[in-house]
């Protein structure tokens, strides 16, 4: 089962931009200098606190397809897969059910763009329409769309959605489906397959704009204004940049690796990750907001102790949690790592990780881990 890495580099993609002309840009999340990085080796339990490690059931009628994305919300777990219809676990794992079915009748829908969570309602994104189920599975309504969109994110009485084939690429619609304001005129830098294309981020919701140090803000607690904010206060690579660069220059990579570019954001209610990537390495940027402190790790120097691969492949940009941050790892490739692992390491998840290896079946669904920053 394929999973798709939270640190992305030198992929070429299909990306659009914007030209939203409010550009007082006086904010970033991370306000950094180059003391907050930590280069010296760094075991990922020093920092990383799990929470739960939870194995999915297996059975016929829950046996999931490629990752695509997860989300936890209010002890549920969603998760999207290539081919299958939504399907439900509780926070032990446990199978629960499945959300509508593939197909073209008219509560079914013909593949799954993408999903959210409204309460006790989910709203499934499909072809030409936003199909909308209780929990229980029940389809409740459909929700006609004119336009062909791929990412999906509800407020307490909107929609976003990130459109394809439209000059706009970010949509705002009420929850009737009628459209009340684009923003971001496409161009050739916001990629079309992030998984998860709004991220929360407190009362606003986050889009990034590429691979610029850029994000386009949505504020949910007011009159829906759109702003600006940057990832990191140093960086100067804007969205207009970028796609200069794209334009103009066939090395733009190696250009935009050379100042540094960025992938996305994992955030809970009160942190938020990121990986900032430039050629003398990634590194992982993290942030607590309750006490506004950040810091930084070299990519290189962490040794993952936690599921025992690489340190890269504890990041994912297709999940998401209420209430801290989730991973995922198939059971074959834990028991892989484990049996390369050091039985002598010092970590306080060797034991807990031979455990779950040893009661789970290798061709089983993903084992998920919920886990949050430690206070540092």
């Amino acid at each position: 089962m394929k999973k798709r890495l939270f640190i992305w580099v030198l992929i070429t993609l299909s990306i659009v931009a914007c030209n939203n002309d409010d550009r007082n840009v006086a904010e970033a999340i991370i306000n950094d200098t180059p003391e907050m990085l930590i280069k010296e080796k760094t075991l990922m339990s020093s920092f990383i606190e799990v929470k739960r490690v939870i194995a999915l059931e297996t059975s016929n009628a829950c046996l999931l397809g490629e990752m695509e994305k997860v989300m936890k919300r209010d002890g549920i777990i969603f998760v999207k897969s290539k081919g299958k219809p939504l399907t439900l676990f509780d926070e032990s794992g446990r199978f629960l059910n499945t959300v509508g079915a593939i197909g073209a009748g008219p509560e079914e829908y013909s593949l799954q763009a993408d999903f959210d969570i409204s309460g006790n309602t989910i709203y499934i994104l499909t072809v030409n329409r936003i199909q909308v189920y209780a929990k229980d599975g029940k389809w409740m309504k459909s929700i006609p769309i004119s336009l062909n969109a791929s990412g999906l994110r509800l407020t307490e009485n909107k929609i976003l959605l990130f459109v394809l084939g439209d000059k706009h690429v970010v949509h705002v619609l009420n929850k009737d489906g009628n459209e009340e304001k684009c923003m971001l005129e496409r161009n050739q830098t916001f990629r079309l397959n992030r998984a998860i294309s709004f991220v929360k981020y407190g009362e606003k919701i986050l889009f990034p704009m590429g691979r610029s140090n850029e994000l386009l803000v949505y504020d949910t607690s007011g009159k829906g204004e759109f702003s600006r904010i940057n990832y990191l206060a140093s960086s100067r690579l804007t969205n207009e940049k970028e796609a200069m660069l794209m334009e103009e220059n066939p090395q733009h990579n190696r250009e935009m690796l050379r100042s540094g570019c960025f992938d996305g954001l994992l955030t809970n209610g009160t942190q938020v990750i990121f990986p900032f990537i430039k050629e003398d390495g990634p590194v992982l940027w993290v942030k607590d907001r309750q006490n506004s402190q950040s810091w930084a790790y070299l990519f290189s120097s962490l040794e993952n102790d936690i599921t025992f691969a690489p340190a890269p492949n504890f990041f994912y940009d297709n999940v998401e949690d209420d209430c801290g941050f989730l991973t995922y790892i198939m059971p074959y490739l834990l028991r892989e790592n484990m049996e390369k692992a050091n039985k002598k390491v010092q970590s306080p998840y060797f034991e807990m990780m031979r455990t779950i290896v040893e009661q789970t079946d290798e061709e089983a669904n993903p084992i998920l881990i919920e886990y949050m920053i430690k206070d540092k």
